[in-house]
């Protein structure tokens, strides 16, 4: 047996870390610290980020410059079919300031309600955090707004006028909606108008209804009759609940493990205080802690069938390889993140004390800590972005970029912001592998004179010439991606 694995010198470790608590988390704190900097200094931004700042202006509103990535052929896009919102996506969190303000906030907010930091460094260190921190996705801000849902709820505790504050956690939860959403402001009006009465009004409701363990269970029902009401009425991408019911209901235990399990459980690390604090809810008749609790299971329950429904869409969407197109969009279980802080602030509440030197916790840290430090130190690379610098293309110029189908959409995206293509004027057009791309080059395609292979795309049309050609990343796939240029 090595020596570095000999049960004396694990029992010595672990005497180390049970003597020493104060310097191993301040130690993961800096780390924490560290990981999320170098993250949102070196990462590329993720897919999502470069489609939502894709939308320009037009009349009317706002739209997609190549058109939507829900395509009605899901083999070829269409740039004249892009669907007009009021407003564009909030980029605010696509901004290194925006991101570390967020991650500073959540931090101060924490100590402020009373959070050891033993709990913020497990929120820092969470890799879906840092994974998001680097792509500039939206997780670090929703989260921020999360915690001022919980700075409201304790100020409510012990305030005159609990029923006032209350009435403000509305507007936070508001705030979530119109960052994950790109629909007219007053469509919102009447769904945020109700939370906001509901939130006033439930300060009339007896402490005694605030049972944790029945408020986290049917908050986690609450959650998922929501997103089946949006699906019976046929609001968004809920319908594919009955559109395609296999579909959903294949995809939904998967949806589980990711979201709950390893996102939340493992990725939180929160199974080593799960017995703890599920015992002493039994016995809970602490109001706060019941609606915290509800508030839990409505978002996880929300968030799980939401989960399942993108993938089943998105597989309909893209025609694209299942269950293969689950593991890809594996990463949509970090929108639980969210809930980072209110879990947290639940189980210190829960719990009159947690012992820090039980060896799960570090079990449980050192499980995440190199999924942590690789989705810092890899990031987000985008061999696009070569693509794109190598292609001589002029303004008011075309291009074609192919590739599979999944996420093919997305990817286009990611050329537009290195084209400067909204100030140039550039388009950019997308086929599928599956798709009759040869043929269209010289029809509806014929004016266009560059084309952008994927690596996966083998097939070269005739007349065409090898102007460059790169290496994608191996964690993007691998392989060499061409550009060609017509003769």
């Amino acid at each position: 047996m090595a020596k570095g694995l000999n049960p004396i010198g694990l029992a010595s470790f672990m005497k180390w870390y049970e003597e020493n608590q104060d310097r191993f988390w301040q130690g993961i704190l800096l780390l924490a610290v560290l990981l999320n900097i170098y993250a949102l200094t070196t990462s590329d931004l993720g897919l999502d980020t470069h489609q939502k700042m894709a939308y320009v202006e037009v009349e009317g509103g706002y739209a997609l410059d190549w058109g939507d990535v829900r395509l009605e052929n899901p083999n070829a896009s269409n740039p004249d079919d892009a669907s007009i919102v009021s407003n564009p996506p909030l980029t605010a969190g696509y901004s290194s300031e925006a991101v570390l303000f967020s991650l500073i906030a959540i931090s101060i907010i924490g100590y402020i309600v009373g959070m050891r930091k033993e709990f913020i460094a497990l929120i820092l260190i969470h890799p879906a955090l840092i994974f998001a921190t680097g792509r500039g996705y939206d997780e670090p801000i929703i989260a921020l707004l999360m915690a001022f849902v919980i700075l409201l709820m304790t100020l409510s505790e012990n305030s005159k006028n609990s029923w006032v504050i209350k009435m403000l956690i509305g507007l936070p939860i508001l705030g979530i909606l119109v960052i994950k959403n790109t629909i007219p402001e007053d469509s919102l009006l009447i769904p945020t108008l109700i939370l906001i009465l509901a939130m006033g009004v439930s300060c009339c409701i007896p402490d005694s209804f605030f049972q944790p363990k029945k408020m986290l269970l049917e908050g986690f029902g609450l959650g998922i009759v929501l997103v089946l009401i949006l699906g019976f009425i046929g609001k968004g991408t809920p319908t594919i609940i009955f559109d395609e019911p296999g579909r959903f209901l294949y995809a939904l235990p998967f949806a589980i493990i990711d979201v709950i399990l390893i996102y939340g459980f493992i990725g939180m690390v929160i199974w080593p205080f799960f017995k703890q604090t599920w015992e002493n809810m039994t016995s809970s008749k602490d109001r706060l802690v019941g609606e915290l609790a509800l508030i839990i299971g409505g978002f996880t329950g929300l968030i799980t069938m939401y989960v399942a429904v993108l993938w089943a869409y998105e597989y309909i969407l893209c025609n694209s390889d299942w269950p293969w197109h689950m593991f890809i969009m594996g990463n949509n279980g970090r929108y639980i993140t969210l809930l980072a802080v209110p879990i947290y602030f639940l189980i210190m509440r829960v719990n009159d004390e947690i012992d820090w030197k039980n060896v799960k916790v570090f079990i449980g840290v050192m499980l995440i800590l190199p999924l942590s430090i690789a989705a810092s130190i890899h990031g987000q690379t985008m061999w696009t972005d070569d693509a794109a610098e190598s292609m001589e293309i002029e303004p008011d110029e075309h291009f074609l970029f192919v590739s599979d189908a999944t996420l093919g959409m997305h990817w286009l995206y990611t050329f537009h912001e290195p084209l400067n293509a909204e100030e140039e004027n550039i388009t950019g057009h997308w086929r599928s592998d599956e798709a009759k791309w040869q043929d269209d080059l010289n029809d509806e395609l014929s004016h266009v004179n560059w084309i952008v292979l994927a690596p996966e795309i083998t097939e070269v049309p005739s007349g065409w010439m090898l102007h460059e050609s790169g290496d994608a990343d191996f964690l993007n796939g691998g392989g060499e991606w061409r550009v060609l240029k017509r003769v």
